[in-house]
């Protein structure tokens, strides 16, 4: 594993601790990332189309990309540059936005979700492929089919998930990759 190019004063600050104090440093830090506490923290930090960083768990480097598909613990990322896909749990990433990108600052804030009566449903319409969370946290995705004044109807196209009658501002649009 070629970690010591990905975080030099980490390796340094851990290299005098003896094997046995290592491995019990690991069984430590699995257990927190464990926590279901800590998953839906950094799940709820994350959408559809929202750039991140992520550790690649075969060299310990950091890599770039974006989400493009969202499920309960893990993202699939289309990786910058090479247009690779991966499979990675939420805690193993971070939202970043486009501006923070470029400065390489400031810390990630999510974007605010349209929760204002401002939302309407001219915002939406027949066919847009939209997502939102269900009661468990869930992220779902689906086709607009009905319009009304204050929800719309969503087909999944899964036999078990029907359709879903959505207030509009749970929604959010997904974007086109």
């Amino acid at each position: 594993m070629n970690s010591q190019a990905s975080n030099p004063p980490m390796i340094e600050a851990l290299e005098g601790a003896t094997s046995l104090q290592l491995y019990q440093l690991k069984a430590l830090i699995e257990g927190m990332l464990a926590d279901p506490r800590r998953g839906i923290a950094a799940r709820a930090s994350l959408h559809l189309g929202q750039p991140v960083q992520f550790v690649d768990f075969r060299d310990g480097q950091m890599r770039r990309g974006k989400i493009i598909a969202m499920r309960d613990t893990q993202a699939t990322v289309l990786e910058e540059g090479t247009k690779r896909t991966w499979k990675i749990p939420c805690v193993a990433m971070k939202g970043y936005t486009h501006a923070e990108r470029r400065s390489g600052h400031a810390p990630y804030e999510p974007p605010p979700e349209p929760v204002t009566p401002a939302t309407t449903p001219r915002k939406f319409q027949r066919g847009d492929t939209v997502t939102f969370d269900d009661r468990d946290g869930r992220n779902i995705t689906g086709v607009i089919v009905r319009i009304n004044q204050r929800t719309a109807t969503i087909g999944t196209g899964t036999a078990n998930g029907g359709t879903w009658r959505v207030p509009f501002h749970m929604l959010r649009h997904v974007l086109d990759i």
